[in-house]
């Protein structure tokens, strides 16, 4: 018997969305329609859940999640040294549109 992963919706999910490079600024003021996001979220989260939270909660439709793990950075404080916490980041792919959901 082969073991199917259920769909997850996550509501302490966490998906910051960092700041859009220029590029991509300039992509959405001539398209409207952004092809790749960036969210940062915890080093546990799958691609997995990733796509299902963006799928279901928010209703796009997504084409592929490429996912990287980032070490956070070494600090030097008041008391010594300390270190930021780990994160990961998500690069979304989005479909695009169809012209019929256009308005």
């Amino acid at each position: 018997m082969s073991w199917r992963r259920l769909p997850a919706y996550l509501p302490n999910l966490v998906l910051k969305p960092l700041p859009l490079t220029e590029v991509q600024q300039q992509a959405y003021e001539k398209s409207g329609f952004l092809r790749e996001l960036v969210f940062k979220t915890a080093p546990s989260v799958s691609k997995v859940e990733i796509k299902a939270f963006l799928e279901g909660v928010y209703g796009l439709s997504v084409a592929k999640v490429n996912t990287l793990n980032v070490e956070g950075k070494k600090k030097r404080g008041k008391f010594g040294y300390f270190r930021r916490p780990d994160y990961k980041k998500a690069f979304v792919v989005l479909n695009e549109p169809s012209s019929s959901t256009k308005a």
